[in-house]
């Protein structure tokens, strides 16, 4: 037993980081400019796995997730309407319930149509930051996210340089 004590402290610190990547925490690589200037191309963050066990997704929260438009993929969208509210695009302007959504994350809109759709319960609408270049919502022949299909709220980018979201 004596000869395998220096194995012990790496391979706690390896089980250790297993199960918080299985259960708590989520790293994710960013490979397109979807939601710069929010999160740059080519940037990996951390993502909080337990984030919606106790409280649901809020308009805003940038959220990785799963749909089948992506073959499976991981994804990262901003949240932009939640279940019960009404959401349109006018002149590539984002209403939600009528009111005109200020987005301040948003550099470049879009010149994008899309007519007023009630959220249905248990599902979310996202959009990209990065408006022109962004496949979300907009495009998806189901628009929506399912709750049970989001996997973690985007804590932090660590590379290429240190910043909360």
């Amino acid at each position: 037993m004596k000869r395998f004590r220096p194995l012990l402290v790496p391979a706690a610190a390896i089980l250790l980081a297993a199960l918080l990547n299985l259960f708590f925490l989520m790293n994710i690589h960013v490979p397109s400019g979807s939601m710069e200037p929010t999160i740059p191309a080519g940037s990996m963050l951390l993502g909080n796995r337990t984030a919606y066990w106790f409280e649901d997704p809020m308009p805003g929260d940038v959220v990785v997730f799963r749909h089948s438009a992506a073959g499976g993929r991981l994804l990262i969208k901003r949240i932009i309407a939640v279940p019960g509210q009404t959401f349109a695009i006018l002149e590539g302007r984002v209403y939600l319930d009528g009111q005109l959504l200020p987005e301040e994350y948003v550099l470049d809109f879009s010149a994008d149509e899309y007519p007023e759709t009630q959220i249905p319960e248990g599902c979310y609408l996202v959009l990209g930051d990065n408006r022109p270049v962004s496949m979300d919502s907009r495009f998806w022949e189901d628009p929506f996210i399912r709750r049970e299909d989001i996997l973690a709220r985007a804590l932090f980018i660590y590379y290429p340089r240190f910043y909360r979201l």
